[in-house]
């Protein structure tokens, strides 16, 4: 069972918010509403583990078991085909979605997130990081994840924020999204056969995922860069970010203007 938040009428075109690591679903609370008021039902999870969820039952975790959940969540919740967004980790999850076709999709989108694999350096850095995270709690990631997740102009105020989403998180949460993440297969071909809407979403002060590893399918995408923002577009450009995103489900669902 996954903790969630809905936004909006029950019978409207109906988008899905997926948050990244080791962050929760609070992080789309300044986008969430205002795509409610555009007319869309939005829904917003907490991943297994993190937030109020319940945790992923295995010993092997992976982005697949990942995307199984929030599968299972959206054919619990959302009858009709959703569009799907993924933030960082949770454009990982999203992208096994779609690749596996778990449950059908009217659109698809990557806010700085990417489809390609982790390097080797990235998998040892990972390792690292489950290491400390066994011996510190989720207090080894501060605070220096906090102040990478925000570009250099974000207010001092977001990365307290930051600082505060980690510190909640749950170390086996963090230790089970981090081996997943390290284990994930590049899916680049699944971003490129998508047939509904895609849209890639990313700040050029990405610090965690730099601009230059983001995906770039040969067809049509809707590719929205944002100027001096960081990993977090959400807190850091929310009417940008927004406008984007409405944009983009209004295209997935047909919506007229």
């Amino acid at each position: 069972m996954l903790a969630f938040d809905d936004f909006g009428r029950r019978d409207r075109p109906a988008v899905v918010l997926v948050h990244g690591w080791p962050l929760d679903r609070s992080i789309w609370s300044e986008v969430a509403p205002r795509l409610a008021s555009a007319g869309f039902r939005v829904l917003a999870p907490d991943l297994p583990g993190f937030g109020e969820s319940q945790t992923l039952d295995t010993k092997n975790p992976t982005v697949e078991g990942f995307a199984d959940a929030i599968a299972s969540f959206m054919k619990r919740h959302v009858p009709r085909p959703a569009a799907l967004v993924g933030h960082s980790f949770g454009g990982y999850v999203a992208l096994a979605m779609a690749e596996r076709t778990l449950r059908p999709l009217s659109g698809l989108g990557l806010v700085s997130s990417r489809a390609i694999a982790d390097s080797e350096a990235a998998r040892k850095g990972r390792e690292e990081t489950i290491g400390k995270v066994r011996a510190q709690g989720t207090a080894a990631l501060l605070p220096g994840l906090a102040q990478r997740l925000l570009g250099p102009t974000a207010p001092a105020s977001w990365k307290d924020e930051a600082a505060g989403v980690i510190s909640r998180a749950k170390p086996d949460a963090v230790i089970a999204a981090l081996r997943a993440m390290a284990s994930r297969p590049d899916r680049s071909d699944a971003l490129e056969s998508f047939k509904g809407p895609l849209l890639i979403l990313h700040g050029d002060a990405d610090a965690l995922i730099p601009i230059t590893e983001i995906s770039k399918p040969s067809r049509h995408v809707m590719l929205r860069i944002l100027p001096d923002v960081g990993h977090m577009p959400m807190w850091e450009a929310p009417e940008s970010t927004a406008a984007a995103l409405n944009e983009w489900a209004r295209a997935a669902h047909r919506v007229r203007s």
